[in-house]
């Protein structure tokens, strides 16, 4: 299971980044793992997503790790169900950024935004990295490559906010991030919850030397894990 927790700073987001990358991401055992770091443009925090065998696995973390740490104001820990990835197509724009989709509406309208976002058909300038309940903060989260801000703004202006039930809706940059978990292991976190459609996809198709986990410096954008050739 994939779990979110977002940890706040008292007064030092770069702080909480620091220890994020000295303390946190040695936070290893046989239940839980640290997968990776992501901060947003726009948001005070820093959101750390791990893999756990069960959801009280992260209890140690919550109870025990954060104790010591001061800069740490305060936490909310997220619960990705149902999250299901798609594959980095071959076609895409040269220059592409990565940005967080942030959903909230009441709970009759979950599983139709959610099955909306998994079948709706993405343009070239656009494509989704993967889709989730998100219940605890957000009701549904998604994670998106583009070309630009104005072309994710314009997604959600023209088919998210149009939809019936979403109450309001918002998109963030992703402006810094960094993997802890080997790629190994997030390639195959990846494949557990594939999209149905991306299983018939060809692979001469699917883009496997593309990778945003190895390659931060170079694109500034990180949050999931992507096929590649790992030779």
């Amino acid at each position: 299971m994939m779990i979110i927790v977002r940890m706040f700073p008292k007064t030092n987001l770069d702080r909480v980044w620091h220890y994020v990358e000295n303390v946190i991401a040695k936070e290893t055992s046989d239940v839980v793992t640290p997968l990776y770091s992501a901060q947003l443009e726009g948001m005070m925090s820093v959101g750390v997503i791990f893999n756990v065998k069960d959801p009280d696995n992260i209890a140690h973390f919550l109870t025990e790790t954060l104790s010591g740490f001061d800069e740490c104001h305060h936490t909310r820990t997220i619960s990705l169900m149902k999250p299901v990835f798609f594959p980095i197509p071959k076609k895409k724009p040269d220059t592409i950024q990565r940005f967080v989709i942030r959903i909230y509406t009441h709970p009759k309208n979950y599983k139709n935004i959610y099955n909306y976002l998994l079948n709706y058909k993405y343009p070239f300038n656009m494509f989704p990295i993967y889709v989730s309940y998100s219940l605890g903060d957000e009701d549904l989260v998604m994670n998106v490559a583009a070309d630009s801000k104005e072309t994710v703004n314009n997604f959600l202006k023209e088919k998210i906010r149009t939809m019936d039930g979403v109450d309001s809706s918002a998109f963030y940059p992703v402006v810094k991030a960094k993997r802890f978990a080997p790629l190994a292991e997030l390639i195959k976190l990846q494949h557990e919850h594939l999209a149905e459609q991306a299983k018939n996809m060809p692979e001469n198709e699917m883009d496997e030397d593309f990778d945003f986990v190895e390659d931060f410096e170079e694109f500034a954008m990180l949050t999931g894990a992507f096929p590649r050739d790992l030779e």
